[in-house]
């Protein structure tokens, strides 16, 4: 085991919330060792869309440049919602501008950073069984990888695993759980014969009764729609011609015969059941839970994915202070974590909930209740002053990509 002022982290899970700890320690001197369950980085669909408040510490990181370099990042995009196809309505904070990742791509970019280093190290294919605690304390993982049981031993271990974490009950940790009223068939079409027909930000158009469809780019020109609906939306992701049905009447005009002509039985496609919860604590002695993992969102607002990543720098922030002062990474620094991060996280879950109520309305009341919002925010100075994306996290041990070695320094 490392001594205690350079304790050995291992993180559960190479998402976002994961890949953006394991950089900030990593760079900054702290052995890490990443487990991923997944083969690569190349998984299911995934948010794409990264706020003002998310971007400013990636620009200043250098890594936005980098991802808009390699083509994973489109700068400068713009999310609109609408009622039915063309009412264009406004929303609390104005309008936003922030960019699409590709998260494969950006977690790629991460792993690469991270690799330059020898105190790093990510095991692709190792599912994490459960944890192995010594008088309350989490000091292991029960592993296992191409079929063999293993231990991974560390001194503080992260799970930015998601929404699935094992480790949640593993460890006795309560949930509570907020009733959410739709799931989501989550859709991928490829445009490459057709990129003039993408739209050029993320379009979120609301039908009432609960009925709600989103459109947005993605990388190798793709185009990702994700359609929500009450009803069993596992069965008809299954149901092509009920699909067809139900989802061509509500795509853009534009983008409807591109759509109709695709959507087959070949187009890739996921299942997501929308699940808005949290943990009672995000934390047990030894074991730190981060993202989803801590606080499960709902994809209304796109929210996942920066909460994720301010938690990591967050999280990194605390434990970099206690590293360097000697200090051990214990609850005392867990709870600075989680007081610091729980207020956002508390707010936008309510936020959200509030959105799934109010898009279960018939469109007629959606039509008004947007009318009357749109007054209220053109009279409220908090309107036009507000910064939209949350708060804004700063790095303090933000290493940027030009201070890193080179490649294959290590």
């Amino acid at each position: 085991m490392s001594h205690q002022t350079n304790p050995q982290v291992v993180i559960i899970g190479a998402g976002p919330a994961g890949m953006m700890l394991a950089y900030q320690l990593v760079t900054n001197g702290v052995p890490v060792r990443v487990l991923e369950r997944h083969p690569d980085f190349e998984r299911e669909f995934r948010g794409e869309l990264l706020q003002p408040a998310s971007l400013a510490p990636l620009e200043k990181l250098g890594l936005l440049p980098l991802l808009v370099e390699r083509k994973a990042a489109r700068p400068n995009v713009e999310r609109r919602m609408f009622v039915g196809h063309s009412r264009r309505v406004m929303v609390p904070g104005g309008k936003e501008r922030g960019s699409l990742i590709s998260q494969a791509g950006f977690l790629q970019v991460l792993h690469e950073l991270c690799g330059r280093f020898p105190h790093y190290r990510l095991d692709f294919g190792t599912t994490v069984l459960g944890t192995i605690r010594d008088n309350g304390k989490v000091v292991a993982l029960k592993t296992r990888r191409e079929g063999s049981e293993g231990r991974i031993d560390g001194d503080v271990f992260v799970d930015c695993s998601g929404r699935n974490s094992g480790l949640r009950k593993d460890v006795g940790l309560q949930v509570e759980a907020t009733q959410v009223p739709a799931d989501v068939v989550w859709l991928r079409f490829d445009f490459s014969d057709a990129p003039e027909a993408l739209p050029d930000g993320v379009d979120v158009h609301m039908f009432g009764k609960g009925v709600v469809a989103v459109f947005f780019p993605t990388t190798r020109s793709r185009l990702q729609v994700a359609y929500s609906a009450p009803g069993d939306l596992g069965s008809l992701r299954k149901n092509l011609p009920e699909l067809r049905r139900q989802l061509l009447p509500v795509v853009p005009a534009k983008l409807r015969p591109h759509l109709e002509a695709k959507l087959d039985e070949r187009t890739e496609s996921q299942f997501l059941r929308v699940v808005v919860d949290k943990l009672e604590r995000w934390y047990v002695p030894g074991l730190l839970f981060l993202g989803d993992a801590a606080h499960t969102m709902s994809p209304s607002g796109g929210q996942g994915l920066n909460l994720a990543l301010r938690d990591s720098m967050v999280a990194a922030n605390h434990m970099l202070d206690a590293i360097r002062t000697g200090q051990p990474v214990d609850e005392q620094v867990f709870q600075k974590i989680e007081a610091e991060r729980r207020p956002e996280a508390d707010m936008i879950q309510a936020m959200q909930t509030r959105v799934h109520r109010m898009v279960m309305a018939p469109m007629f009341v959606e039509h008004l209740m947007f009318t009357v919002l749109g007054v209220v925010l053109k009279l409220s100075k908090k309107a036009s002053q507000g910064g939209p994306g949350g708060p804004l996290v700063e790095p303090r041990y933000g290493v940027p990509v030009s201070q890193l070695p080179g490649p294959g320094a290590s």
